[in-house]
């Protein structure tokens, strides 16, 4: 996919929506730029990811964009349901 871009004034531009839905980006993606040849380059920088110890000792993602706990949690049980209803070796 390509498109062309427009700079404003101030040097910023706006990605297509196309293309951030292409690549799954949301607002507040953080993007590095690298002049590779005569070239832009734009990648993703990795979300940041904390992991924080609670008074029980468990360990809690916190701060990550886009993730769905919900979703993660549903996974894991239909995992472990799956194996349990497994026969076992």
């Amino acid at each position: 996919m390509s498109a062309t871009i427009v700079l404003d004034k101030a040097g910023r531009m706006v990605l297509p929506k196309s293309i951030r839905e292409q690549l799954r980006l949301r607002a507040g993606a953080k993007l590095r730029a690298e002049v590779v040849g005569d070239k832009l380059e734009l990648t993703e920088e990795a979300a940041e990811v904390k992991i924080e110890r609670r008074k029980d000792g468990l360990p809690v993602i916190v701060g990550w964009e886009g993730f769905d706990a919900a979703a993660a949690v549903r996974e894991t049980r239909e995992d472990y349901l799956a194996r349990q209803a497994s026969p076992k070796r």
